[in-house]
């Protein structure tokens, strides 16, 4: 089954192609969207598409390496452990980028996972080394020379903002961006809308940040309708329903009970199946997928965080200092044409 993609998916992918085409060192992509949305499976999508080929990367090299921003439990981000992940992806790379839903053979993908484990083997037989974060940072850069990195790709970058009170959440994104151009790579940052502190506070940083928008299915946008029913009848080919149209006639609820989110919506039919097989029933009923609904403060939750998603992705009001603008400049014109 092929699977219908929400039309707003491919001019985010095409940005995204278009931008990591520019390459500039230095210059930051931010993927930002709901979670859920879809951001990375476009991002490994296009990285596939520009390197998906191992034969053509050379001995030695690795085009894209792909880490997360985690944090420890309660505790603050750490530059020093980013640091260290992109160390281990650098040299025994776990390369999920490429093989998770890739058109390559299983053959070559069971020999790459060869050459992988043999590699984290090592990596383990070396040990850990104590190291300053400064050295480690030094040592992430030679790596991502020697290996010919052209992109290194950051998940789930709001971790950056749980900081110290004397850290700037623009400081990792300034130091992020002097690795890079020191390394010749391009950073690729995928979060939340929340992600957006990272530059924003900023010029100069908002400048060298090209952001590419992922946003749900919306009954704000009326071309976003007949895809998103599109996109029902396809996910309904995966459950047994009471009736063939069943989702297509709740499709306004669904919205509502999921955001518009692609995987907000297959895990509500997840638990609908869970419910109807929990109630004897060989198909899914309406009231299966309407007890599996977020609770209020669930969904209240779910639709602050979208409704902040879709504020912060539209253009600036600048009638207001355009208005401005205009009347200095009449006045200067007049008092020139009285002088």
């Amino acid at each position: 089954m092929k699977m219908v993609q929400h039309p707003a998916y491919e001019g985010p992918r095409k940005r995204l192609r278009m931008a990591l085409d520019q390459h500039r060192p230095g210059h930051m992509v931010f993927i930002i969207g709901p979670s859920g949305v879809g951001k990375t499976t476009m991002r490994r999508s296009v990285m596939q598409e520009m390197f998906g080929n191992p034969a053509c990367w050379g001995r030695g090299r690795v085009p894209v390496v792909e880490t997360f921003a985690t944090l420890p439990h309660g505790a603050y981000f750490s530059s020093r452990q980013l640091a260290v992940s992109l160390l281990q992806e650098l040299h025994a790379p776990t390369l999920g980028w490429l093989l998770e839903g890739s058109n390559l053979e299983e053959e070559v993908k069971q020999g790459i996972r060869k050459e992988l484990a043999a590699a984290a083997a090592d990596w383990e037989r070396l040990g850990r080394v104590r190291q300053t974060e400064g050295e480690h940072w030094g040592l992430v850069q030679r790596s991502l020379m020697a290996r010919g990195c052209k992109y290194a790709s950051i998940d789930q970058v709001t971790a950056l903002l749980v900081n110290h009170r004397d850290k700037s959440p623009a400081d990792h994104t300034l130091h992020l961006m002097a690795v890079a151009e020191s390394t010749g790579v391009m950073f690729v940052m995928t979060g939340v809308h929340k992600a957006t502190q990272l530059w924003s506070v900023n010029s100069e940083l908002r400048r060298r940040v090209t952001t590419v928008w992922v946003p749900p299915y919306s009954d704000k946008r009326r071309e976003d309708r007949l895809p998103f029913l599109r996109l029902l009848r396809s996910l309904g080919t995966r459950h047994s329903l009471s009736q063939s149209d069943l989702l297509i006639r709740m499709s306004a609820d669904i919205l509502a009970a999921t955001g518009g989110v692609f995987a907000e919506v297959v895990e509500l039919l997840v638990r609908a199946e869970v419910a109807a097989r929990q109630d004897d029933s060989s198909r899914i009923l309406k009231r299966h997928i309407e007890g599996s609904y977020y609770g209020t403060e669930d969904l209240k939750n779910l639709w602050r965080d979208i409704d902040a998603f879709e504020k912060s992705m539209l253009a600036g009001d600048v009638s207001e200092r355009s208005a401005q603008a205009r009347s200095r400049w009449e006045v200067a014109h007049e008092e020139r044409g009285h002088g």
